[in-house]
């Protein structure tokens, strides 16, 4: 299982040992291009939850866990709750958010949606990505736990499907503009601890045909009530960690 904390109701994960495998490496690598097709290059970026490597065209980049900001090169790195972000409305071109969404507790999604869309300027960009569940992911995971080729044991993230996703951003003052499915049946190997799992990562780039990710891109609606309308829901003790 994956170290993790709560930072003022923030779920903030410690880098695993296992995130330098290549085919990890492959797959980060086919994210961050396919998100620099959408960035405003000409604008500021700012990226929520950075983790230990920034996207190459974040300006600016928000952590929950101090400890991924101490080695952070190339953005201006700071500390701080993405439910209350300290930066002026319309500060920003594009938000960007890889792969974090499905660390936070349920209950403070719709508080960080509305952030980003506070922060971004009137004709800026949301670009998000994250996990998609599905029966693929599960059959998959559980074939490689049951073969104790992962070093984890258990599936506990709180992944959303293509709608929540959807409905998380319309509610958040957004309209979704573009979906992207990214994945690879050869995904559960990249969380490999086998020897043998690294040979596979050159075969990452030819194999994107199933959904293990959704890559979605929204701009902020012209009503300007959206984000007040976004109310954050009473805590619930149902939290999903990784």
């Amino acid at each position: 299982m994956v170290d993790s904390e709560i930072l003022d109701g923030a779920i903030a994960e410690r880098p695993r040992e296992v995130s330098e495998h290549p085919l990890l490496a492959a797959v980060y690598d086919r994210h961050d291009a396919l998100i620099r097709r959408y960035t405003r290059r000409d604008g500021r970026t700012l990226e929520l939850a950075f983790g230990r490597h920034a996207h190459p065209d974040a300006d600016v980049g928000v952590e929950a866990f101090h400890e991924n900001c101490v080695d952070v090169v190339g953005i201006d790195a700071t500390t701080a709750d993405a439910r209350r972000l300290p930066f002026a409305d319309d500060s920003f071109d594009t938000v960007v958010g890889r792969r974090f969404l499905h660390h936070v507790p349920e209950a403070d999604r719709a508080a960080i949606v509305a952030e980003a869309r506070r922060v971004l300027a009137p004709d800026g960009r949301f670009v998000v990505l994250e996990g998609t569940p599905g029966l693929y992911r599960r059959l998959t995971k559980a074939v490689a736990f049951r073969l104790g080729a992962l070093g984890e044991d258990t599936d506990e993230y709180g992944h959303l499907s293509v709608d929540e996703l959807r409905d998380l951003l319309d509610e958040g003052g957004f309209e979704t503009v573009a979906f992207e499915r990214l994945g690879s049946p050869l995904m559960p190997l990249s969380i490999s601890t086998a020897p043998w799992s690294a040979r596979v990562a050159p075969l990452y780039e030819c194999t994107q045909f199933v959904r293990w990710w959704t890559l979605a891109v929204a701009t902020p609606t012209a009503d300007p009530v959206a984000v007040s309308r976004v109310e954050r829901p009473e805590s619930s003790s149902k939290q999903r960690h990784v």
